[in-house]
């Protein structure tokens, strides 16, 4: 068995010194993905996250945070689908927890975005306004004075 070192570069554009994850096609450490390819490689499951670039094959070139979201959206139920699937005392402890840890991944960046839509809409600022503005109501009759 011959190892290998990860292919992919580090984010100052330096290549990844790292040894890659055993069966991965690039080579890629755990940093850059490498257990997500493991884990889909064991179970068969692969085309579910074919390679890192993935995303960028579903979006349109002018996309916007909806479609981002559909997108997660869509990538959450097909990762709870493929834990529906396996889920059982056949399956490999590690499998599952690198595909519960996916989940969890998509999960964070989902409502995050869920969080940063709501925020460009205005819609937060508008909750956060009157919430001042009742409060500088209630201390305004309660000291008797115009705030």
């Amino acid at each position: 068995m011959v190892s290998r070192r990860c292919t992919a570069l580090c984010l100052d554009g330096t290549p990844c010194r790292a040894w890659a994850m055993r069966g991965t096609e690039p080579p890629r450490c755990a940093s850059h993905g490498g257990t997500e390819w493991a884990a889909a490689a064991k179970l068969g499951k692969r085309s579910i996250l074919d390679c890192p670039d993935h995303a960028s094959r579903d979006l349109p070139d002018d996309c916007d945070i909806d479609a981002v979201i559909d997108l997660l959206y869509r990538r959450e139920r097909l990762l709870d689908d493929l834990l529906d699937q396996i889920w059982g005392p056949d399956v490999a402890v590690r499998d599952l927890a690198n595909l519960l840890r996916i989940h969890g991944q998509n999960a964070g960046r989902l409502g995050r975005l869920l969080r940063d839509r709501q925020a460009l809409s205005g819609e937060a600022a508008d909750g956060i306004s009157g919430a001042i503005a009742q409060a500088l109501d209630e201390l305004s009759s309660e000291l008797g004075a115009e705030l």
